[in-house]
């Protein structure tokens, strides 16, 4: 390795994890506090502005260690300033010091950063709203989530022992506000039934036949119910014939 090129190593190996790569020896101490610490705050304040709710959780301490361990050993794939928080993301979900709880709470803190900016088409819709007969057509900007425990409640006051099964539905509205939804597990096995082209009809007698339930009829009925209240929140849109 050229000279040149042995320093640039150095460099930023100290400024990336500076207690275990010494300085080059040939840089002012001072000079080389203030790219450490500038690095480092901005970095630290770019990944840490999108999870508020896991740096309550985890504590201070705990998160000052976590992003220096980020800084340290991530490799990230892209070069671009805003994706700092999914870099983090990525980090964390193969970090044996971050406990699965906070793995999932940072997840569910980044979604609402990735629906707010997710690239959406109009969809087709028909003229008039069907939800039965026709395909339930979802907010375009949305995700459908399920974790183990119950994210959207843990705090530094509540972290859960014991995993708890939990399905959400988070869209983008039309005035662009990004909003949380629980589901119960038979809303969300029926939008995902809706999402992959089926019917209200068609997702809720097999939503029905996968319960056994007597009563497919008042799985339908129930269903409808459902699919109208979405659609008053504005995460179901309209509907749409099927192909």
């Amino acid at each position: 390795m050229k000279d040149f090129q042995q320093y640039q190593y150095d460099f930023t190996a100290h400024i990336r994890d500076p207690k275990n790569n010494p300085k080059p020896d040939n840089v002012d101490e001072e000079r080389m506090a203030v790219y450490r610490e500038g690095v480092y705050n901005n970095i630290f304040e770019s990944a840490s502005v999108c999870f508020p709710v896991c740096q309550e959780t985890v504590g201070g301490e705990d998160w000052d260690a976590t992003i220096r361990r980020f800084v340290a050993t991530h490799h990230a794939s892209s070069p671009i300033f805003r994706d700092i928080p999914h870099e983090l993301l990525t980090f964390l979900e193969a970090d044996e010091k971050t406990p699965p709880m906070i793995k999932q709470l940072a997840h569910y803190e980044w979604v609402e950063l990735a629906v707010g900016g997710m690239q959406t088409e109009a969809p087709a819709l028909s003229n008039s709203v069907d939800l039965i007969n026709e395909i339930p057509v979802l907010a375009p900007a949305h995700m459908l989530l399920q974790y183990d425990y119950p994210v959207q409640k843990i705090s530094a006051q509540f972290k859960p022992e014991e995993t708890e099964g939990t399905h959400l539905l988070v869209f983008r509205k039309a005035d662009f506000e990004v909003s949380f939804i629980e589901l119960n597990p038979m809303v969300f096995v029926l939008l995902n039934l809706a999402k992959e082209g089926l019917t209200g009809e068609q997702a809720l007698t097999s939503l029905a036949e996968q319960i056994q339930h007597p009563e497919p009829e008042a799985i339908i009925e129930f269903g409808h119910g459902v699919l109208k209240d979405l659609m008053g929140q504005g995460a179901v849109l309209g509907s749409k014939k099927h192909e």
